[in-house]
């Protein structure tokens, strides 16, 4: 495997010949525009020329139909492929939640933003994490206006700076989970950035806000007391999509480590490969697939259950174990700051926190593999 698309090769014969030159059209410009990345070490010019290649890349948009949530995660491959900060260069991301849920107006304005290349953030984690969305605090009351004010901090934002608008778990004046959609500007928003060790590029931080105004007439998604229906949903067709860029970016590494030992075998700096080195390989070749195909089926089904939450982590752990296991064989080039291997494994471990620790996914997959199963029969009656 010489490209990014050869690691994709498993796929197409589901795709349409039409959606395959359209994902080498995408790989085609992501090329192109990878030399004129500023690089890491300015976050703020790094942002903005994420923003702007988003922007770029705004003409490559999944298909309608069946197809379209595997061209989506095939396009996060090739994206984490070459950097995991490109994990925003195409796709809708959280603003998927708007067009799904959204007032029609509201959608078809979003329509329209997304399309162009904007970006929309989440904020629904806070003090006691992300996942357990029912035990959220943020709150809002009604005001005499007929609108909602919004009060609470949310955790761990991404896009913090970059994001037109965030979609913001909080309890509605009757206290249940309500999902709404909060302008970037809106006042009352605060912003306190935090310096992360990973999962670099957008900006990273806490979200406060206080007394920030909502109309649920036109902001609301969904029915009143869905929000906590319309995370899972939303989480179900989002982590697919995470583990294939995931995935991606331990494909770049292991073609890195290949080409790095072609190099010295034809120059004569390595006068051979060892077993431990193409064992080593093999092994991450064949689970790196093998997880990106667990990652596309669950893409393609889009539902709730195991699929999207056990091969999240999986897909995620099966990518940090082979840069771990790959890293090793280039030597101490391999751990430089600068070098890109070091920078993905520091990406890959953030995605071990992000969007769900591990071993509360697996818990989640586990349960929803017991859930329906009839119990045993037995003496003429259930177990007990």
């Amino acid at each position: 495997m010489n490209t990014p698309l050869d690691w994709l090769d498993a796929l197409r014969p589901s795709l349409h010949h039409r959606r395959w030159s359209s994902l080498k059209a995408l790989d085609a410009d992501l090329a192109a525009l990878a030399p004129t990345d500023p690089g890491p070490a300015d976050p703020a010019a790094r942002s903005a020329w994420l923003l702007r290649l988003r922007r770029r890349l705004a003409g490559h948009r999944a298909p309608d139909g069946p197809e379209g949530p595997q061209w989506q995660a095939a396009a996060q491959f090739l994206a984490g492929y070459r950097d995991l900060d490109l994990r925003e260069a195409t796709g809708t991301g959280h603003g998927q939640m708007i067009l799904d849920h959204a007032p029609p107006d509201l959608a078809a304005y979003w329509r329209d933003r997304l399309a162009a290349g904007g970006l929309v953030g989440i904020a629904a984690t806070e003090a006691h994490g992300g996942s357990r969305i029912r035990e959220i605090t943020t709150a809002a009351v009604p005001g005499a206006d007929g609108r909602w004010r919004i009060n609470g901090s949310k955790r761990w934002v991404s896009r913090l700076t970059e994001a037109e608008a965030f979609v913001v778990f909080t309890r509605d004046p009757d206290g249940s989970i309500a999902a709404v959609v909060v302008d970037a500007d809106s006042r009352g928003l605060t912003r306190q950035m935090v310096d992360p060790a990973g999962l670099g590029g957008w900006s990273w931080g806490l979200l406060h806000l206080d007394r920030v105004a909502v109309d649920p007439g036109t902001h609301l998604l969904g029915r009143p007391g869905k929000g906590a229906a319309i995370f899972r949903s939303h989480f179900a067709r989002f982590r697919p999509l995470v583990t294939a860029c995931a995935l991606g970016a331990a494909a770049g590494v292991c073609d890195r480590v290949r080409a790095t030992l072609a190099t010295r075998l034809a120059t004569s700096d390595l006068p051979r490969v060892r077993d431990n080195a193409m064992i080593a390989l093999g092994q991450s070749w064949a689970a790196i697939n093998a997880a990106t195909l667990l990652a596309f089926h669950a893409a393609r089904d889009g539902t709730a259950g195991a699929a999207p939450t056990a091969g999240k982590a999986h897909g995620v752990d099966v990518a940090v174990q082979a840069v771990d296991r790959l890293a090793p064989l280039i030597g101490a080039v391999g751990f430089q700051r600068s070098h890109p291997i070091a920078k993905a494994r520091s990406d890959l471990a953030a995605l071990q926190y992000a969007d769900g620790i591990h071993d509360s996914l697996y818990r989640s997959a586990g349960k929803s593999l017991l859930d329906g199963v009839p119990e045993p029969v037995r003496d003429g009656g259930p177990a007990r």
